[in-house]
């Protein structure tokens, strides 16, 4: 959960704690959409356009050319009751996992390789708690990408029956009980305090400052409706 590339990333981006409370809920539904703008191609360009500007310039691994399309496809259903399934706003779930894996390189702001190697396919340092050991291994992009988005879910207070992640299995009643205590729909700014152990809030922050510079590259017109409906 706690990625070792945090506390550089933190001091390089240091946005304003501020723009976390703009933060959406974590279910998505009818009130809180994904934006029609954030589709998979736009995703994927803007993880290669940041790449691009680094001053070492750096592609991703070719299998995760279509990771994002992967976010979609599991965040439409991450976990499915009786009558309906339930979905996650994974475009901010994306934007953690560009925090977490520094844009799909899996190094840290240096360019040192991250503790979390990109061949474990865990997109959010998963099981990385504690610096020198490993976080947890999963079998493909696919595996890896479920774990990441019912990690997120479990957040929400929605049970996860059978979680591909043992963190999740082990952490799912303390985070739920904290979390239950806010008597509310809990948000991606809830998650991210209990997600670094601060009050800070910082991380929450960066996801916004990146939903911000996607929506101010390909959405446009879309972004006063995205401002209306996280309110």
């Amino acid at each position: 959960m706690k990625s070792r590339l945090l506390p550089l990333l933190i001091l390089l981006m240091l946005p304003t704690a501020g723009h976390a409370a703009a933060l959406p809920r974590i279910v998505a539904s009818a009130d809180n959409p994904v934006p029609k703008c954030v589709v998979p191609d736009s995703l994927m360009d803007f993880v290669a356009e940041r790449n691009a500007r680094r001053q070492t310039p750096r592609a991703i691994e070719p299998r995760f050319a279509n990771i994002a399309a992967v976010y979609q496809r599991i965040g439409q259903c991450v976990d499915r009751l009786p009558d309906k399934c339930i979905a996650v706003r994974w475009d901010y779930a994306f934007f953690q996992m560009l925090i977490e894996t520094n844009y799909l390189t899996f190094r840290r702001p240096d360019g040192v390789l991250a503790g979390v190697p990109a061949s474990d396919n865990n997109f959010a340092g998963v099981g990385a708690t504690v610096p020198g050991k490993p976080g947890e291994h999963f079998k493909d992009v696919a595996s890896g990408v479920l774990a990441h988005l019912q990690h997120v879910l479990m957040y929400s207070t929605a049970r996860i029956p059978n979680p591909v992640a043992k963190r999740t299995r082990q952490v799912q009643d303390d985070v739920q009980d904290i979390m239950r205590k806010l008597h509310r729909p809990v948000t991606f700014a809830d998650l991210a305090r209990e997600w670094t152990g601060t009050d800070k809030n910082t991380y929450g922050a960066m996801m916004q400052r990146l939903a911000e510079k996607y929506t101010a590259n390909y959405c446009r017109g879309e972004a006063r409706n995205e401002r209306a409906s996280i309110r």
